[in-house]
């Protein structure tokens, strides 16, 4: 329970989930123009940004504008193993050199000190 409280992990899970739009977006494309099954994985796309939408709103109570969007650069990460997995796609090494670049930057940001990375109490 105490890691359901911690806002690093919540902000992963939260651009996680968020991770599956492309994913859904790729199916969609797959399938045929205005198909039962291309409306269903644009329904998915809806229901996906619609529940990012309200984490997204909760994380921004807890982390600053800039430490937030920092961390969307998970996505990219996230994107390379979905591409992998779901479509049999190849990861080269130019991928992984630049999501290596991004891990360094979300650290660099994350680790900052306190006045970027803290959202001010009001109290």
């Amino acid at each position: 329970m105490r890691l359901l409280n911690n806002k690093y992990f919540q902000i992963v899970v939260a651009f996680f989930v968020f991770s599956f739009v492309g994913v859904m977006s790729k199916f969609a494309a797959l399938s045929e123009l205005f198909s039962m099954r291309f409306f269903m994985f644009i329904g998915f796309q809806v229901f996906i940004l619609g529940i990012y939408a309200i984490a997204w709103q909760q994380i921004l109570k807890r982390f600053t504008l800039v430490s937030a969007m920092s961390f969307r650069g998970i996505v990219v990460f996230l994107s390379l193993i979905w591409a992998f997995v779901f479509f049999g796609e190849s990861i080269a090494l130019n991928n992984i050199i630049g999501t290596v670049v991004i891990a360094i930057g979300i650290y660099i940001v994350s680790t900052s000190d306190k006045e970027v990375s803290e959202v001010p109490s009001d109290k």
